[in-house]
């Protein structure tokens, strides 16, 4: 049913002006304004290897309820619909959708059993993005922060066809495969300190040089967090201006690994 790649990501934000040049100042962003099929517009990201995420601004319905500003990930499934269905049976929860999302794709909105927010996409535009398929400013890694990995592992493999294993020598952290084998993504085991008490799929972003990036989320009136050490690339946790958390990654070093 689902192909369970990652093939995209986009900010909700308060201050779209602020974000904006927030990334655009971070990552070289340059910007093309679209419409969504309710008419709101829709700002694509893009670097020199091509379009990198969509920013917009959150609707009112979701800042009158207190909805922070986020980050979302993005993940390819066949049928939409026949997702939705899946993830109700196995403890979910279904925000939106299915609902269009262009001309030529649907897309929902879902929570795992913890909490934590993803988007399925069915359509043909969109490929895989993880590991080295991206340069500086594109989303290379995706990874769960949560307080229970074993809360939520299977309800991602009923719903991706995803094959989720321990690594030994990491306590507390899974890698995850797709039905073709390839890892993609990881599961983390995070503290409520570190996770700022939400349960969170992060986008990791790959910069040329970490310490310039660092400084610059400072400079731009965001915040640095901390320091990720579970994996092989060092990625650390920060927050644009509106809160919104995602993480950088040394495009120098390498891929995180776990063993098969």
């Amino acid at each position: 049913m689902a192909r369970g790649d990652f093939v995209w990501c986009d900010l909700s934000t308060f201050r779209i002006e602020t974000a904006l040049a927030f990334y655009e100042d971070l990552f070289g962003w340059s910007y093309n304004s679209i419409y969504q099929p309710d008419g709101t517009p829709y700002q694509i990201a893009s670097t020199g290897q091509g379009e990198a995420a969509g920013l917009f601004e959150m609707p009112k319905k979701f800042q009158e309820i207190g909805m922070p500003s986020f980050w979302m990930s993005y993940i390819q499934v066949d049928n939409a619909a026949a997702t939705v269905a899946e993830a109700n049976r196995s403890g979910g929860k279904v925000e939106v959708g299915p609902v269009a999302f262009d001309e030529s794709s649907q897309i929902a909105l879902i929570r795992d059993p913890l909490g934590a927010g993803f988007t399925v996409y069915q359509g043909s535009d969109l490929q895989p993005r993880h590991g080295d398929m991206g340069g500086p400013g594109q989303m290379i890694w995706n990874a769960l922060y949560v307080s229970d990995p074993s809360a939520v592992t299977g309800f991602y493999e009923a719903l991706f066809d995803w094959r989720i294993s321990t690594d030994a020598g990491r306590p507390g952290v899974h890698a995850v495969h797709n039905e073709a084998g390839h890892q993609i993504a990881s599961i983390h085991a995070a503290s409520d300190q570190f996770r700022g008490g939400y349960e969170f799929w992060g986008v990791h972003f790959s910069v040329q040089d970490l310490a310039q990036a660092l400084a610059g989320v400072g400079q731009g009136g965001g915040e640095v967090l901390g320091e990720l050490d579970e994996t092989a690339r060092r990625g650390t946790l920060v927050r644009d201006p509106d809160g919104a958390a995602f993480f950088l990654v040394d495009g120098s070093e390498s891929t995180p690994t776990f063993p098969d």
